[in-house]
């Protein structure tokens, strides 16, 4: 019998990252939240995990909170539309921001639900005051949205107002850099 060591094996190092990559992952429940840093220069990915598809519509939401409670961006899920938004958590009026709408079709979906796409969310600087995001679908541009409140994303939050949607999200925070050289070129430069 043959013994193979971690440092004998070639794809021990392939094994580890994955290993890593998994264990450095947050779980997000429904209805709840986990702090991140997501400051401008980095990448928030999302996964959907263990999705359960309700008949008819479905709404999910994940938000994006500052420190003092504002929403940085809210991503709302409805059957075949997305929307994004922020509120400012004090506000004379509702707080609401105009909304930004995207209509998927099956083409942009390509034979996928909303419940089967990898997010994530680029935050890049531009000549506005405190940034954009770059908002991506399985590495594809599907909006930007303009960030309208200082400071970074301190935390993560996922409820479910309707039956459906995903039981838990993977989530994930790094650096620009550590992305392939390819993904890298899919992203704004900001300045």
């Amino acid at each position: 019998m043959t013994k193979v060591s971690a440092t004998s094996c070639p794809c021990a190092g392939l094994f580890t990252v994955i290993l890593f990559h998994i264990f450095t992952m947050a779980r997000l429940e429904r209805d709840t939240k986990i702090p991140v840093n997501f400051t401008s220069g980095k990448i928030i990915t999302l996964e959907p995990m263990q999705v359960s598809k309700a008949p008819g519509n479905y709404k999910y939401v994940l938000d994006l909170h500052n420190k003092k409670g504002d929403i940085l961006l809210q991503i709302w899920f409805s059957t075949n539309r997305i929307f994004f938004r922020d509120r400012a958590r004090r506000s004379l009026g509702d707080g609401w921001g105009e909304p930004h709408e995207v209509e998927m079709t099956e083409v942009d979906l390509k034979d996928r639900s909303v419940f089967e796409i990898t997010i994530s969310i680029h935050h890049y600087l531009t000549e506005s005051e405190f940034g954009r995001y770059q908002i991506l679908f399985n590495g594809v541009t599907i909006a930007h949205f303009e960030k309208r409140f200082p400071g970074p994303a301190t935390e993560i939050a996922y409820w479910i107002p309707t039956p459906g949607g995903p039981r838990y999200w993977f989530v994930d925070v790094y650096q620009i850099e550590d992305l392939l050289r390819e993904e890298q070129l899919v992203l704004e430069p900001g300045r």
